[in-house]
């Protein structure tokens, strides 16, 4: 299998290399083209043999209908040639070479649809996987035929239930061994219709505030702790920082650093899982009893992007707090917003609940009663309005605001605003202190229940 996954690699690279300089000559300027008389495919003088989308493969079939191929067709009947010139292909199942090029064919469509950048070459960390077709494996109790490869014994971590039946097949080798992961199929359970907008109450509405400190804030004051403040996360963060450090001190090449930074990919494998285990069931308590969830259109990326360079007056640079945001990068990627909404939208599709994302933009500085916004609203973790007094903790005032413009977007207009947490009046409120009733020390800072 690690044969394999070398063999793969390389075949993908030289098919994206190939449609590379494909798509290049597309774009330069042609001085006229002509037809290649071994492929019968157009080609221009500049590369000599390159057609307008790929080189590799025979570019026409026998039908009259449409007898140009796509690049993936054409690509798909070089490999009777592949394996004949390179013998050593042969060992390699036909469907999972075939699968190979459909994965550089979906990359490419994904690119021009602007859903992704533009298909790079593949690192061997970054290929570690194969799939096989629909039909192909077959499984008996705890054994697995892998064709091209043989039975072999796997550990059945979960039985395929009655009346599914078995499709594509992904074989994937990780930090811990190799795993196969099997997709199935009913025809029979029914698709849940998406909730239509008469269908929704305005009450079983929840809008999701993502944080750090708190990883879910609910519009209905609950919130959902992040795990990764707890103490058993300091503890694996802190273990992995010291196998690191072990692992950077071995001698390059050696078999003791392999073994190293084996240890160090299985804990980062344990933190992955232990993380990804907590947003399923996260979705599933968001999903539960709930009509429709709204999220913010976060840009993560962009949040986690390096501070701007501050040049000064004598040709150096200022600091710019690249190095305070380092923790600040590191605990947005721990709490993982990205995959923790992927799940909760597949969760949400199974029960037929429409997940909205909504603009993002002062959603921690509007108070939800006055539509008051100001950035001395907000303090901290404590949100109280200048204007009209409404006090609330920051991010589950910020989870009511996600949830208004969430009923907007749907065209529902709520029936209720949400209740008033609590209320000073605006002579009460200073710049640079909150005061509470009931609280004597203001100036020690009095926590807003």
């Amino acid at each position: 299998m690690n044969r394999w996954l070398d063999m793969l690699r390389s075949q993908y690279n030289y098919l994206l290399r190939d449609r590379n300089d494909s798509y290049d000559q597309v774009k330069a300027p042609r001085l006229g083209s002509y037809c290649d008389l071994k492929s019968g495919g157009e080609a221009c003088p500049l590369t000599c043999s390159v057609s307008k989308n790929h080189s590799v493969g025979y570019p026409w079939k026998s039908s009259n209908k449409n007898p140009r191929r796509s690049a993936y067709e054409a690509q798909s009947s070089s490999l009777p040639t592949l394996k004949k010139q390179r013998p050593w292909y042969k060992e390699i199942h036909s469907t999972v070479l075939q699968q190979t090029l459909r994965q550089l064919d979906v990359a490419f469509s994904k690119f021009f649809k602007g859903e992704t950048g533009y298909p790079k070459p593949k690192r061997r960390s970054r290929f570690r996987s194969f799939k096989y077709a629909p039909g192909q494996v077959k499984l008996d109790g705890d054994k697995i035929y892998l064709p091209g490869i043989g039975w072999m014994g796997f550990y059945n971590s979960r039985s395929i239930p009655e009346g599914f039946n078995l499709k594509s097949v992904t074989v994937r080798r990780k930090a811990r061994g190799w795993f196969v992961s099997l997709q199935i199929e009913d025809k029979t359970v029914p698709i849940p219709s998406v909730t239509g907008k008469n269908e929704i109450d305005p009450q079983n509405v929840k809008g999701c505030d993502l944080g750090i400190k708190k990883l879910v804030s609910l519009s209905n004051g609950k919130t959902i702790a992040n795990p990764a403040k707890t103490k058993s996360f300091r503890c694996k963060e802190r273990r992995l920082e010291l196998r690191q450090r072990a692992a950077s001190r071995k001698k390059k090449g050696s078999k003791n650093r392999g073994k190293a930074y084996s240890r160090v990919a299985s804990l980062h494998e344990r933190i992955a899982n232990n993380r990804s285990a907590y947003h399923w069931d996260t979705a599933n308590k968001l999903v539960d009893g709930a009509d429709a969830l709204i999220f913010e259109d976060l840009n993560i990326k962009a949040m986690k992007s390096r501070c701007k360079p501050r040049p000064n007056k004598n040709g150096s640079y200022d600091r710019n707090g690249q190095s305070a945001k380092r923790g600040l990068n590191r605990s947005i990627s721990n709490a993982a917003w990205g995959e923790l909404v992927k799940k909760i939208e597949v969760v949400a599709a199974k029960s037929g609940i429409p997940v909205i994302k909504v603009n993002p933009k002062h959603t921690s500085q509007r108070c939800p009663k006055c539509n008051h916004t100001s950035k001395e609203n907000r303090k901290k973790e404590k949100f109280v309005c200048t204007n009209c007094g409404h006090y609330d903790d920051a991010d589950v005032n910020g989870a009511v605001n996600i949830k208004l413009r969430g009923l907007k977007k749907l065209g529902i207009d709520p029936i209720q605003l949400p209740p008033v947490r609590g209320k000073v009046t605006p002579t009460e409120i200073t710049a640079t202190n909150v005061v509470v009733p009931g609280n004597p020390h203001p100036s020690k800072g009095g926590e807003v229940q």
